[in-house]
């Protein structure tokens, strides 16, 4: 794009004519080659250049504003005229709101041609998402000691949208008809989105049909429903047939009309996907979704790299506050197998409290007495601090019980009955502060029948 936002006004007809004819030059040059000897004393007198803007994410030229990403690292270029190569330092600042310029770092010039200069600055800025961006260019000329009044150019900040979140796409035993479930990005500039284009093939068919929908027209979940994750759109093919499965892509796209890239996913009849959610994760991935057949026993993934700062795993559940079904890799919690039923299932990982002990009185740990414990269900079980100097002088005492926090119990001893408890083994921890330091531990409680 380019901009003249410095043009000093100029009275009189003549003068206007010269100058339009002088800045079509001075564009001409800029596109074409060197500018003339007789364009030197323009440049001396108002030291006008032209700004191009040039970047990877968009194309230069005239008109309105380009949109240029803002969540992530843009570079772009700016080309100057420098009539018989003028000894010419720059200042590059952006605008703050009420005429004031915070001033930019910027590389030096590097010259392509004797007329044409060349730099670049950074623009990562998230917060400028949907904001119009002006940026100040400063001149100043050594060798005649003149400063120029500093010209101003322009971008829009508007980053696409990011790809849909998860896709989901099953047969609803419900008419045997294929249902799509659509999860949309959450990225701090996602916060636009309008629409999503969806595509369709029936299985078996050449024929893909496609069509673009409001988001607010596909909220509504289909009842009953087949999907056990927390979904923000649905959509059923008008003309789905009974019994086939369908493919199908997903394009997300903004109030700005700008589309990101496709998502697809596949529904096939009798086959539902078993998702596993981090559940607060702070690291890793979690396992992949894998399709099974309704009936299959699925095993149980491990949760590999998924990681939760001062926490440690504890198994999946069916629920994600711990109140489902248990499941494990290894059977430790709950069983190993899964049976698939007429429905996508997510299971969501469990933490128990694992904090860091500080290098405060690093002879300090919390242990437990006893160490381990085995009961049977409805019986009254106490756990005491073994540590005696966290006992006497420790505080703020919680306790929790596979990741849930016990009420009421705020002292060195844990003293529960177990009837809530379902028969497996269960995590006892506790985190305490004892001389600005935070210390925790854990223990097994295996409650049998």
């Amino acid at each position: 794009m380019w901009q003249h936002n410095s043009i000093r006004p100029d009275a009189g007809a003549n003068r206007a004519v010269y100058r339009t004819a002088v800045l079509a030059l001075l564009c001409f040059a800029s596109c074409r080659g060197p500018l003339k000897q007789a364009d030197l004393q323009e440049f001396v007198d108002t030291g006008e250049t032209n700004v191009l803007l040039r970047s990877a994410s968009f194309s230069a030229g005239y008109g309105s504003l380009d949109r240029i990403p803002s969540a992530s690292p843009i570079t772009c270029s700016v080309v100057l005229v420098n009539p018989k190569s003028f000894d010419v330092s720059y200042t590059l600042g952006r605008s703050l709101g009420d005429g004031y310029f915070e001033s930019l770092p910027l590389s030096a010039p590097k010259a392509s041609d004797p007329t044409h200069f060349s730099f670049s600055f950074a623009l990562n800025d998230p917060q400028a998402e949907h904001q119009t961006l002006v940026f100040s260019l400063g001149k100043y000329v050594a060798s005649i000691n003149k400063t120029y009044p500093p010209e101003t150019f322009s971008v829009v900040c508007d980053s696409p949208p990011h790809a849909a979140a998860r896709l989901s796409a099953v047969v609803n035993p419900s008419g045997q008809k294929s249902v799509l479930a659509i999860l949309l990005p959450t990225q701090p500039s996602d916060d636009d989105l309008a629409r999503l284009r969806i595509s369709w093939t029936e299985e078996g068919s050449s024929s893909t049909s496609s069509s673009t929908y409001d988001i607010s027209s596909l909220k509504s979940a289909p009842s009953p429903n087949p999907f056990s994750g927390s979904y923000d759109c649905y959509f059923q093919p008008s003309d789905a047939a009974a019994g086939f499965g369908y493919s199908y892509s997903v394009v997300v796209i903004d109030q700005a009309g700008q589309e990101s890239g496709a998502s697809s996913v596949v529904s096939q009849p009798n086959l539902f996907p078993l998702n596993y959610d981090g559940n607060g994760a702070t690291g890793g991935s979690a396992p992949a979704t894998v399709d099974y057949h309704y009936g299959d026993t699925a095993t149980i993934a491990d949760h590999g790299s998924l990681a939760r700062t001062d926490y440690a795993f504890a198994g999946w559940n069916t629920k994600a506050d711990g109140s489902g079904t248990w499941y494990s890799s290894d059977g430790s919690k709950g069983s190993s197998a899964y049976a698939i039923p007429l429905a996508e299932t997510t299971l969501y990982a469990q933490w128990y409290t694992n904090g860091v002990t500080i290098t405060l009185d690093i002879g300090q740990t919390l242990s437990f007495s006893p160490s381990a414990v085995s009961v049977k269900q409805g019986d009254n079980i106490s756990i005491n601090c073994a540590n005696m100097a966290l006992k006497t002088l420790g505080s703020g005492w919680t306790w929790y019980v596979d990741g849930s926090p016990v009420s009421g119990q705020t002292s060195s001893l844990l003293s529960i009955n177990t009837s809530p408890y379902s028969v497996g083994q269960h995590i006892v921890s506790c985190v305490v502060t004892y001389n600005g330091a935070n210390y925790s531990g854990y223990l097994n409680v295996t409650v049998t029948q």
